[in-house]
This record gives C-alpha cells, sequence and structure tokens, in this order.
C-alpha cells in the first residue's frame, strides 16, 4: 500500500515572487533535464529565518540584526532566494529552482545585498518603462541561515575593460509612478483603480524629477478608466498649470444598455510629451470630463519618464536601468568616489560588479553584455534600510519528495483535513498523495513570496521527473481552499474576510466580464515553454478545487467525499441522468442538451435513462412580473430526489439562480437542494460558481452543503458563450460515462481535462472550475447486466426486421445473467435486481416561448414509465416477470422500441451492475379474457406515520405514505386517461403526478411497493385525502382518510440515540421523529453533570424518512480539546419551521483516551 507523504511549513503569511528579467527565455521540447531541479532543498536542514522587504534596492544585515533574528555572528550569515517581482508564467528552464544563493558584498561589519521588491519596470509600447506589480503580494521574500557548511557568495567583480574610444552615455530614462490600488470594480482579473474623480472631478499629482535634465522632454502616460451611459467622456491634463493638447486616446465610449451590465469600465491610455525647465518638480493635472450618466471615473496609474543625468544621488545612491546596453559604449556616473560601488543587477541574486575606472568624481565602466539591463549604485557610507523579519522556518524538503500521484495544496489550517483525502485515495486507489502546506510552496518555489506560479512549478517538477520506480505518476493537483480575485487583500471589502486563502490565477484584463476571467487551468499546463497563452495550451494534469472557507467547511466537503466513495448509496438512481435546458435564444439550449445525450449514448452511455427538464415544454404561467414554470420545476426537484448520478443544466444564470423565470433561486439553494442522492453537477451557464467574490455563490453552496447539494460542481464563475460552451459540453459528454482499460469510470478530472483538451483553443473553456476531488470516480455501476431474451425471445439482434413484438396486457419473462466490463459471467454475484418497462419514445413539441427570441424545439422522449418489478440475481442469473399494463403510448402502428432498464447490486462484494434492452416492441392489444379482476390491495395509507390513525392532527406539509400490493402489478401508465395512480384532496385538488413517488419492493409473491409524497401548505382545519390505484389490468381500489391541519404544528420527538456507547473516538447521534423526508434543523448539545454546555452544533437536512442523518461528536469541547472521560447528557432540538421545536434528552458515556 501506498504511503501519503506530508510537507508542512505553516509560516506567517509572505508576499510576492520573481524577477522581471527571468520573463524572458525559452524552454526546451521536452521536460527539462533533471539537473534542473535540486534533489534536495536548502530548507531541509539548518537554521533558517524569513526576511521581507518592501521595495526593491539596497539593503544591510547588521550584527543587530542577526541578534534581533536569533543569529550570532553577522559574518556567518548567509542569503537565499531572489525575492518579490512576479514569476513568469512562461515555463522555461532558465527560472531559478528551490532557492539561489544571493552574491552579497561584507563591509563595514555588515551584510549589504540588493533585494528585489514586489514592483519592477517593463518594457512598454506606450512609454520606456512601465511599472510592473506583483498580483499576488505587496512584499519580497528572501532566506537567511548561518550554515556554515555552506560557502559565503560574494559580488564578482566585472573582467570587461572600459571601452576605448565609443560613445560616452551621461544620462538615462528616469521613472516615477503614482499608484494606488483601492479598487477592483468588477472583482474580476489584476487591475486594481485608485482616486475617485466623480464628485472631485480635478485632482493634482506632484512629482519630484531628480538630475532632470533641464529643457528635455518628460511623457506621461495616465491611465484612467471611467463608465457612463449617453455619451462620450473624456480626460484633460495640465503640466505646471500649463494645458497639454487632446487627443483620441482621452476619450472613453459609453456603455450601450444591452452591455452594461458586462462593462466594469471603458479604459482610456493618454500619452502626454512636453519639455520641463528648472529643478524637476512637476504637479500633473487630471481633469475628468463626464458626459451622460456617470457611474465611474476612478485614476489608474500615472507614469512618468524622463531624461536624467547619471549621477549618483544626494542619499549616495542610485537606481538605473537600460532597454539596450551597449558593451562599445562608455557609461560615465558622476558623483563618484573611491567607495562607490556599481552593480549590474540583471540578475537579482547573482550582481556582478562592474570594472570601473575613477578619474574625478566619475566612475566610468561598460556594459559585459548588451540587451536590457538594469543597475544600481551605493556608496559605502550610505544609509540603507535591513530587511524585516517575517518569521522562523522549519526545516522541509519538497524537492525530496517521492513522486506522488496527487499533490494536494492547502493552507495551513486545512492540512489535517487535506491528509484525510490522501488516505483516502492511498487505501481507495493505492495512489502515493503529497500534501502541502501552500508556505511550504512559496518557500523553495517562489522564493518564499506568495505567487501562484508556486503552485504549477512544484507541479511541472515531479511532472518533469515522469515515472517514479514504483510506477507513480502525477496526474492531479487539489487546491483545498477558497481564493478570491484580491490576491494580496488589499482592497477594504476583501480585508474584511478573515479566512484562509489559496491564490486564483486571475487574467490581465478587468475592464469587461467577456475578457476578464479566473481559471485553475494554469496550474496544470505543464509542458516545456508553456504559458502565458495558457487557452491555446494542452492541460497535462487534472485540476480540482475545494472552495472552502473554514475548518468545518473543508471537514464536511471531505466527509461528503468519504462517504461517496467508501460507502456505496446502492440504488438504481445510479442509472439516471438529468438534463435542464433554458428557453429563447431560438432554442440552442435545447438543441445543445440534445447534441450532449446524444454524444453520451454514443460513448458509454447506451445504459443511462436520460431525464429532460426542457423548460419550454412545460406551460408557463404569469406571476405579475414575467414568466415561470412551476411545473418544470417540479419534475426537475422530483427527479432530484428520486437521486441522479449527472446533472446537467444548459442556459443563462447569475451567481445565485438559474433562468430567468426563477427555475432555481438562491432560496431553492440554501433551503430545497437536501436530499439523499448527491449528483455530479455539469452547469453549462454564466457565473454560478463565482467564489473569488466577497459574496457567496450558488455554486460553492451547492458544493458545500453537508446533506445534499451535489457531490462536485463543474461550472464557470464568470460570463461564457453559448455556442463556445456547446462545444466544450459536447466534447466533455465523450468522457462522461467513458470507461479505462479496467472498466472503471474516468475519474472527475481527467473527464473535464479530456474534453477540454480535444476542444482546442478557447479561453472560453478556460473559465470552467472544477469543485472537488479530480481524483474521484463518479459513482456508476462497473458490471453489465446482460438481456438475454424475453419470453423466450432472442432480444439480442438490433435488426428490427427480426425483434420481437409484444402486447399490452400480456405478462413477459425475461431472462439474462450478470457480467464483468470485459463480458465476462459473474456467477458469484448475488442481489436484488430492479426492472423497469418504458414505452417507446414520443415526439415532444415545445411552445417557443421566450417572445421573438423563442422557437418551437421537436425532441424525442420516453417519459412513460409502464411497470417495475423487483426479484433477485442468484449466481449471476436472473429471470422477472413483469405485465404490460393495458394503455400503452399507442396500441397499433407503434414502431418505435420500448425499453427495458435494469439495475442489480451484489452488497457484499460492492458490486453494481446495470443494463438495458431496447430490440423489441410494444404495440397492440392482447384481447385474451382477464383472470384479474380484483383492484390494488391498499394496505397503509396515512400522513407521517404507518401508524397514523384516522382524525388525527398533521403540519401543513405532510407526508403521504401508502403501501400498495396486487397479484398482477401496479399501473404506473400516464398514457391513459384515468387510470394513474391518483389522491384526491378534500373531493376537488388532484394530484395525479404519483408514478415518480412510488417504490416498488420484492416480494414472494405479485407485486408491491411504497409510496411517499409531500403535499404543502395545506389550510388549517379538516380535511379528507382519498387514494385512488390501479392494476396492470385496469382494476382500481381505493382509500380515504380525514386529518387536522394544524399550522407550525411541534413534531413529535421518539427517541435520541448513539452508536457509539461508551464513545472513544467519536460519537453518531440519530433523532427519530415524525416528519418523514421534511428538511429539518436540528440542534445538538452536549453537557457534562454540572449542566454545563460543552459542545454545540446545528445542522439542517433532509431526514432519511423517520431518522435525521448521523450528527457526529468528535469528544472535543468547544476549544477543540478531548474531553475527559465521565457521562456526559446529549440534548436534541428539532425544528421544521424555525419556531417549533421539540427536544429529546440522552446519556452518553465516554471513555478514556
Amino acid at each position: 500500500m501506498a504511503k501519503h507523504h506530508i510537507n508542512i511549513t505553516a509560516l506567517p503569511k509572505a508576499a510576492a515572487a520573481v524577477a522581471a528579467a527571468l520573463a524572458l527565455g525559452c524552454g526546451s521540447a521536452a521536460a527539462f533535464a533533471p539537473s534542473a531541479y535540486a534533489d534536495t532543498s536548502r530548507l531541509s536542514s539548518g537554521r533558517w529565518v524569513k526576511i521581507k522587504v518592501s521595495e526593491s534596492g539596497f539593503y544591510q544585515i547588521t550584527a543587530d540584526d542577526a541578534r534581533r533574528w536569533g543569529f550570532g555572528d553577522v559574518s556567518r550569515l548567509r542569503v537565499f532566494g531572489y525575492g518579490g517581482a512576479q514569476l513568469s508564467e512562461k515555463l522555461t528552464a532558465d527560472l531559478p529552482d528551490d532557492l539561489p544563493q544571493v552574491a552579497v558584498a561584507r563591509t563595514g561589519g555588515k551584510i549589504v545585498f540588493y533585494a528585489q521588491g514586489p514592483t519592477s519596470w517593463t518594457t512598454s509600447s506606450n512609454l520606456t518603462y512601465v511599472q510592473s506589480h506583483n498580483p499576488y503580494s505587496t512584499a519580497g521574500y528572501y532566506f537567511v541561515t548561518d550554515n556554515q557548511s555552506i560557502a559565503d557568495a560574494t559580488v564578482a567583480k566585472a573582467s570587461t575593460p572600459v571601452a576605448e574610444g565609443g560613445t560616452e552615455i551621461n544620462t538615462f530614462t528616469g521613472r516615477t509612478y503614482h499608484e494606488k490600488d483601492i479598487d477592483n470594480p468588477g472583482e474580476t482579473g489584476r487591475t486594481f483603480l485608485g482616486e475617485d474623480f466623480r464628485y472631485t472631478t480635478s485632482q493634482a499629482f506632484k512629482f519630484s524629477l531628480p538630475g532632470l535634465v533641464s529643457g528635455s522632454e518628460v511623457s506621461v502616460l495616465t491611465s484612467f478608466a471611467a463608465k457612463t451611459m449617453g455619451g462620450t467622456s473624456s480626460v484633460k491634463f495640465q503640466y505646471n498649470g500649463t494645458n497639454l493638447p487632446s487627443s483620441t486616446a482621452d476619450e472613453m465610449e459609453p456603455a450601450s444598455a444591452t452591455e452594461s451590465s458586462h462593462i466594469h469600465y471603458v479604459p482610456s491610455l493618454s500619452v502626454k510629451r512636453f519639455n520641463l525647465s528648472g529643478t524637476g518638480d512637476l504637479t500633473y493635472t487630471v481633469t475628468f470630463k463626464p458626459s451622460g450618466t456617470l457611474f465611474l471615473a476612478r485614476l489608474d496609474y500615472i507614469t512618468v519618464n524622463y531624461k536624467r543625468q547619471l549621477a549618483m544621488g544626494s542619499d549616495g545612491l542610485l537606481y538605473f536601468g537600460y532597454t539596450s546596453g551597449r558593451t562599445d559604449s562608455r557609461y560615465a556616473l558622476s558623483g563618484a568616489s573611491a567607495s562607490t560601488h556599481i552593480w549590474d543587477v540583471t540578475n537579482v541574486w547573482q550582481p556582478v560588479e562592474m570594472n570601473a575606472t575613477l578619474s574625478g568624481s566619475t566612475a566610468t565602466f561598460s556594459a559585459t553584455t548588451g540587451g536590457q539591463r538594469e543597475y544600481a549604485a551605493f556608496n559605502e557610507g550610505a544609509s540603507l534600510p535591513s530587511p524585516t523579519m517575517a518569521g522562523t522556518v522549519a526545516n522541509q524538503n519538497i524537492h525530496g519528495s517521492a513522486t506522488p500521484d496527487m499533490i494536494i495544496i492547502a493552507p495551513s489550517e486545512y492540512v489535517a483535513q487535506a491528509q484525510r483525502v490522501a488516505q483516502l485515495h492511498e487505501s481507495a486507489d493505492s495512489m502515493r498523495v503529497l500534501v502541502l502546506d501552500q508556505n511550504a510552496v512559496f518557500n523553495e518555489f517562489s522564493s518564499g513570496t506568495p505567487d501562484a506560479m508556486a503552485y504549477r512549478r512544484v507541479c511541472k517538477m515531479f511532472y518533469d521527473r515522469g515515472a517514479s520506480a514504483d510506477g507513480h505518476r502525477l496526474g492531479y493537483l487539489l487546491l483545498m481552499g477558497n481564493g478570491s480575485y484580491d490576491n494580496r487583500q488589499i482592497s477594504d471589502k476583501v480585508k474584511l474576510l478573515s479566512y484562509p486563502m489559496l491564490l486564483t490565477w486571475q487574467s490581465a484584463a478587468s475592464a469587461t466580464e467577456s475578457s476578464s476571467y479566473t481559471s485553475d487551468d494554469p496550474f496544470g499546463i505543464l509542458s516545456d515553454g508553456s504559458g502565458p497563452a495558457f487557452a491555446s495550451s494542452k492541460i497535462d494534469i487534472s485540476v480540482g478545487r475545494f472552495p472552502v472557507k473554514s475548518v468545518a467547511e473543508a471537514r464536511t466537503c471531505v466527509d461528503k467525499l468519504i462517504k461517496y466513495v467508501t460507502k456505496p448509496d446502492y440504488g438504481k438512481w445510479k442509472m439516471n441522468v438529468l438534463n435542464v435546458a433554458d428557453d429563447e435564444n431560438q432554442a440552442v439550449h435545447m438543441e445543445q442538451a440534445d447534441a450532449v445525450i446524444s454524444t453520451a449514448q454514443q460513448h458509454g452511455a447506451a445504459d443511462f435513462m436520460f431525464n429532460r427538464v426542457y423548460i419550454d415544454a412545460f406551460e408557463n404561467r404569469s406571476n405579475g412580473g414575467g414568466r415561470y414554470y412551476p411545473d418544470a420545476r417540479k419534475k426537475m426537484y422530483n427527479t432530484l430526489s428520486d437521486g441522479v448520478v449527472w446533472w446537467n443544466y444548459t442556459g443563462h444564470a447569475g451567481p445565485t439562480s438559474w433562468t430567468n423565470e426563477g427555475l432555481m433561486t438562491i432560496t431553492d439553494i440554501e433551503q430545497n437542494l437536501y436530499y439523499s442522492h448527491e449528483p455530479i453537477l455539469y452547469a453549462a451557464t454564466c457565473e454560478f460558481t463565482r467564489f473569488d467574490a466577497t459574496a457567496t455563490s450558488g455554486g460553492e453552496y451547492m458544493f458545500l452543503n453537508p446533506r445534499g447539494g451535489a457531490i462536485s460542481v463543474i461550472c464557470p464563475p464568470r460570463l461564457v458563450f453559448i455556442s463556445n460552451n456547446g462545444n466544450l459540453n459536447r466534447s466533455v459528454a465523450k468522457y462522461i460515462f467513458a470507461k479505462d482499460a479496467s472498466g472503471r469510470p474516468l475519474r472527475l478530472g481527467d473527464i473535464l481535462r479530456r474534453g477540454k483538451n480535444d476542444t482546442g483553443s478557447d479561453d472560453n473553456n478556460s473559465r470552467y472550475f472544477l469543485f472537488g476531488d479530480p481524483a474521484m470516480r463518479p459513482a456508476y455501476p462497473t458490471a453489465k447486466v446482460a438481456i438475454e431474451s424475453i419470453n423466450g425471445a432472442d432480444v439480442t439482434t438490433t435488426d428490427p426486421a427480426k425483434m420481437p413484438v409484444f402486447k399490452a396486457r400480456q405478462k413477459i419473462s425475461v431472462e439474462g445473467h450478470i457480467a464483468d466490463a470485459s463480458g465476462n459471467p459473474l456467477t458469484g454475484f448475488n442481489g436484488p435486481v430492479t426492472a423497469t418497462l418504458y414505452d417507446s419514445e414520443q415526439s415532444v413539441t415545445t411552445h417557443g416561448y421566450g417572445g421573438e427570441d423563442g422557437k418551437e424545439y421537436t425532441f424525442q422522449d420516453r417519459s412513460n414509465k409502464l411497470t417495475v418489478t423487483v426479484d433477485s440475481v442468484k449466481n449471476g442469473r436472473f429471470k422477472l416477470n413483469l405485465t404490460i399494463p393495458s394503455e400503452v403510448i399507442a396500441t397499433t402502428d407503434n414502431y418505435s422500441p420500448a425499453l427495458l432498464s435494469v439495475y442489480a447490486d451484489n452488497p457484499t462484494d460492492s458490486v453494481e451492475a446495470m443494463g438495458s434492452n431496447s430490440n423489441f416492441y410494444i404495440y397492440g392489444y392482447d384481447d385474451a379474457e382477464l383472470t384479474d379482476t380484483i383492484g390494488p390491495e391498499i394496505k397503509v395509507f396515512g400522513l407521517n406515520s404507518e401508524d397514523f390513525k384516522d382524525g388525527s392532527n398533521v403540519n401543513e406539509s405532510p407526508l403521504v405514505i401508502a403501501s400498495v400490493a396486487d397479484e398482477s402489478g401496479i399501473n404506473l401508465s400516464t398514457s391513459g386517461v384515468g387510470h394513474t395512480m391518483t389522491l384526491m384532496l378534500d373531493g376537488n385538488k388532484n394530484y395525479s403526478d404519483l408514478s415518480t413517488y412510488y417504490t416498488p419492493m420484492a416480494t414472494e409473491s405479485g407485486y408491491a411497493g411504497t409510496l411517499r409524497y409531500q403535499l404543502s401548505d395545506l389550510a388549517n382545519g379538516q380535511h379528507t385525502l382519498r387514494l385512488k390505484v390501479w392494476d396492470v389490468f385496469n382494476n382500481s381500489s381505493e382509500r380515504t382518510i380525514s386529518f387536522n391541519v394544524i399550522n407550525g404544528l411541534k413534531p413529535e420527538v421518539y427517541s435520541l440515540y448513539t452508536d457509539a456507547t461508551p464513545a472513544t473516538v467519536e460519537a453518531n447521534f440519530y433523532v427519530r421523529h415524525n416528519r418523514p423526508d421534511a428538511t429539518l434543523r436540528i440542534t445538538l448539545s452536549i453537557y457534562d453533570l454540572m449542566g454545563r454546555e460543552v459542545w454545540s452544533t446545528q445542522q439542517s437536512g433532509r431526514s432519511d424518512m423517520f431518522r435525521s442523518a448521523a450528527i457526529t461528536w468528535d469528544l472535543t469541547d468547544r476549544s477543540g480539546r478531548r474531553v475527559p472521560r465521565g457521562i456526559y447528557v446529549c440534548r436534541a432540538s428539532v425544528s421544521t419551521d424555525g419556531v417549533q421545536e421539540a427536544t429529546k434528552a440522552q446519556k452518553i458515556a465516554v471513555a478514556g483516551e
């Protein structure tokens, strides 16, 4: 059995990433050579301290600093890392690995080194230089150790002599900027805007331009953002009171009414150039000229480039650069002295001291290398800042870990829950799982600076190492933690969020929903040279995310996952798929949903039952403010209650709702999505999983629901496009029900990854996230039900001319066997088998609602369930007896095949099987004389309890409970008139949609089953309810009860019990009550014998008939400490409306540890 590995380094939250120079380089076609990665991290041994800097420049480490950090002799210290510039998104072999040692100068009893902060300078088409901020951090980080086994690294001196002759260069491009990151209006992308100009439309900004060459040109780039409707707005500029000419670049077009909701702002980039004389004081005034209705006006930044003298500053420091250094030129630095040091800091961890000659106060040097260069100069007596201590660092060694099959990255707070996922895959899949604290990842893969590319780079290392000697190869990444669009947590809204976060990758653009998005795909794109064009890159490993915001949420998600994987939820629900489609848009959503079903059926889903809820096929009603579809809602929620293994939605949505007609609302998501069988949801829609916003999305609520919702959610958190959605949905459908070489369902992450890779270059695909475990397999049956014959006739042929025909009212006998995925008979298979007989498909034409955007659409649907039977498989074989009801869709000329769907399970061996057969017809009518003229027996009929007594009091939404039996079978067909199972309330309200609520039961003879149907919103007072049931030969029986409704009637708690007493590790509590299949709120409190509350929890969920779902106490108190041995009192309070409560108490013994 494989072992899971844990590498944890819990540190204070850091910041930043890798230097601007690292953004260059080209990758090879194959994986990087093994030598590109250290076998062991520098941090694996010795004593380490993490330090941080807020900006680039020279820093000193003094003897006092060393003592404060816990070290002795400063001369023993070594510095490692590369600081805080954003890591390159292009995977190239020249990126630094682990922690490179920083070359330093030792002078005056202290260490001097050049450090890279979170801001760097990049070249631009608008200006020579524009600032670039690390979007993940506000600081840069380094590491210090006193490990004497590591040799000292001092700054090497260049041997290049000063060029003879050539051009003398005594100026450079000075650069400065003003930028405040205050707000990201759309909560998307990397751009944060600054000062608000809506109310103060003219604002002045002061700049000091030291060393300005008087009379030379100054260039100013202003980035501004505005959102208006009804008119074109603009910005005007002044320098030192002088107006600057306007241009079209200063204008911002208005947003149209149709696109306004998707446009956060319109940016403008204005470049102004002017000559400036004097001392270098610049006041730059920006004036906003609004037009139309104004929604937003903010400054982004102002960047100033100017011609500056190459001269030491008054503080004894100078930082300068050239876009194209020349080795044949001479750079003349004035104001220098014998104590001046000039470094080439293009490589921030390996600076080189220039070979300069001093003549008077001018130091002259030549570039050692051409191209873009960065330089820094300091005088030995200059006052330098010291870095700030960020914390001590425990030893860690991710580089030395064995190659895993899966990596889980989590904040330190969630590592314990990540370990549980690792243990699950270790035991269930023999996988090797590496659990990593994200701070440990930053330490070894981004110099301790938060950077999303660190997640990618640790995966790249293990991916490049290939398969280990024992066969493990990286294939999966799980990110256990929610994230924010504001990775630096600098906005006021995000500062208020106190939960641990993982980083998110965001596109650079922020202005519009169509151009700005977030994606987890970059972390799985690991090919050499890949990035930053991620949309056109192949995804190499599968990525999923748990968007959790607390330890409790993490525990909930892991509990759901473990239950889904290890505790088979047997039942024919695993053959059900739900496809929901919106109206409008010329029926394209329904067309796409049908295309998805067709594709899936051709790729492994032939035996699954596809339940269509195309809302345009249902009658709509007016609610005063628009249309709504009550029957479509009812069918969707009924189908979910019955259970589906895969749920697909195609249509419009927002962060908390589906369709413009309210098919699903936030109230539904929060209160109604409690059911026993959790599906996988694939939603081809917009924004429903907007997890990185400050508000919680509907998709998150569904995934985090502890007693329902979805086990996984695949959906984009941003705007997506209909046609692109359809392409991806069809592509993914090829893999949803496909099997691997051993006959098992593909892992969920692989389903999505393969679908994306097949679709090609499209950033619409990149917007789709997987909320869930990428290594989880869908819970499909893996064995095969083979149907051999019906009434002795061969049904293995697909030739229509040879397919047998059966008639209404005929009895049929079905024989078959169970086989494994390869077709080999499973003679040891024993267990229950359920067979459902369906009528032929029908053509359904929708209404074409949606006004001018509506369109009728015709599809095929198999909605008429004829009968269901339950029997047994013995030694791998079965024989089923069914009677075809009197009413089928057509009694003559019906040449569309019928369908028999069969599910079986063998609980002893945890094997499930499924299969279907449609190689036969049902049409015509058998006129033989009936031998059965007696209606079904109604054995039980009551409300909320099988012990119901006529005239009892009930709540306003009681559950109908009935048990029926018949020697020939219960009629479930809906094709006839008046022969379906019905309920009649007070003689005037009819409920005829009962067949989906009927569950067959195994019997020694005849047929039997149970009915569970929820009534709702009944009026106070006396009522009658009549149940009428028909058998397959149209014989009927009925029974009537009376009852009294009391609104808000308090539930009755029969008992509170636990499965562990004395409890040693944990205790599961259950409450028995009289609110079957209802959504309950249960509060469980634990008290000691002194009456003091020790622990308490509250949960909401749908009850498992008369018993609540388990409530688990881990035997700890509120502070997380294990309670001592003794007797405790448990008290449960049950509520169905949040007001009326019933309570029950029980003692429990807790054993010692």
